[in-house]
């Protein structure tokens, strides 16, 4: 059996930032294995973030953009960021990015093949595929597996984000590539959280993408409807070219996930709970998370590092999720007073979980009240009752 000193399971987003981290780190001489059943060699996915800081792929960021545009039935924003950038990085640049630079270093091996068991003792895990064992000092997994929820969770909420997009391309000049269409809430919500996003790539090519916060998937046909609806009749666009579709599924929940299984295997990514739950973004989170399982393995030899105290983030998140699961369309109004009442500078860093107490306090000033009062009311009846 084949010993490493680390396994990653899944070559996603969050196992290829750890193996490409750690080719960077001080522990580049360690004995890798990256386990995932599929090549990464399409261009299935699309990550986007804001920031005001470097991240470790600027230098395969795709598109970025300085303006931010909101749009709801009575209220049309076009924002100008001053210290944030929102950048977008595409899947097969990254996957190509990683996969290069692990090449060039012989102490990492990737494995085509499926995980379907794990055991450990004291010193070791051992990992079964469907060819053969491995074994390990510290594996790292980063497969969810969103059977163990339920929309109907007693404690906790559990929502899905799920979008379907297309690159289109365009005869004529029709998009503007100086902004970002963030949020376009002229949809009906089926009380639910509809949206259209829109990415220019230039100004004959875009991502436009449908997105939903909801309990239960659409058929794949209604997601198309509306995308040629939206087309039609707010972008104006008659002829266009379908280049790419994606389609993709978030988990929304204020479950506690448990990221320690055992002594020496630790949950990353998705599946470590690294997406925010009240909006889906996960990209930076899991930069600045493989940032700190390196620096906790450099430091102390294990990767369990403590995690800041952000327990008002997770109030903030859980009260979110809440309205949404009860009443999703009061969520337009919702970002509607958000955006116009706060400058686009703190809601930004607010999502981003980047603002202190007073400044929330603002945030919260600026929106319906009733709403988190209902959601506190229910929030605090769930948690009594667990007890």
């Amino acid at each position: 059996m084949n010993h490493y000193d680390y396994i990653i399971i899944g070559g996603g987003c969050a196992g290829l930032s750890l193996a490409y981290q750690l080719n960077q780190s001080k522990l580049k001489d360690k004995k890798i294995l990256i386990i995932d059943k599929e090549q990464k060699n399409k261009n299935d996915r699309t990550w986007c973030f804001w920031t005001d800081e470097a991240t470790p792929f600027d230098h395969i960021v795709f598109r970025q953009w300085k303006i931010i545009e909101f749009l709801s039935d009575d209220f049309t924003l076009h924002a100008p960021l001053k210290n944030f950038t929102y950048k977008m990085i595409r899947g097969i640049d990254f996957y190509q990015e990683c996969l290069q630079k692990i090449a060039a270093n012989p102490n990492i091996e990737i494995v085509n093949d499926e995980v379907v068991d794990w055991q450990e003792d004291s010193e070791k895990v051992m990992v079964q595929t469907s060819q053969q064992g491995y074994s390990a000092d510290w594996v790292f997994d980063s497969r969810f597996d969103g059977r163990q929820f339920s929309a109907d969770m007693p404690h906790n909420h559990y929502l899905i984000q799920h979008f379907k997009g297309w690159v289109v391309e365009t005869e004529e000049k029709s998009f503007d590539t100086s902004r970002i269409r963030m949020f376009d809430f002229r949809t009906e919500q089926s009380r639910e959280v509809r949206f259209f996003y829109v990415l220019p790539f230039s100004e004959t090519e875009a991502l436009v993408e449908y997105t939903l916060f909801s309990k239960n998937l659409l058929p794949h046909e209604e997601y198309d409807e509306k995308l040629k609806d939206y087309f039609s009749y707010q972008l104006k666009i008659s002829q266009y070219q379908i280049k790419e579709i994606e389609f993709g599924t978030i988990p929304m929940t204020d479950y506690k996930f448990q990221r320690k299984q055992g002594k020496r295997m630790m949950k990353i990514g998705v599946a470590g709970g690294r997406a925010k739950p009240s909006t889906g973004y996960a990209f930076l989170r899991i930069q600045q998370d493989t940032a700190e399982i390196i620096n906790s393995l450099v430091q102390s030899g294990h990767p369990f590092y403590k995690e800041k105290n952000g327990k008002q983030f997770e109030i903030y998140d859980a009260m979110i999720l809440n309205i949404m699961n009860r009443k999703g369309e009061s969520i337009k109004e919702i970002f509607t007073d958000l955006f116009r009442n706060n400058p686009i500078e703190r809601v930004l860093a607010f999502l981003n979980e980047k603002t202190n107490f007073v400044t929330d306090l603002q945030i919260m000033a600026s929106v319906p009240p009733m709403p988190f009062l209902k959601s506190i009311q229910n929030i605090f009846l769930s948690k009594t009752l667990v007890k």
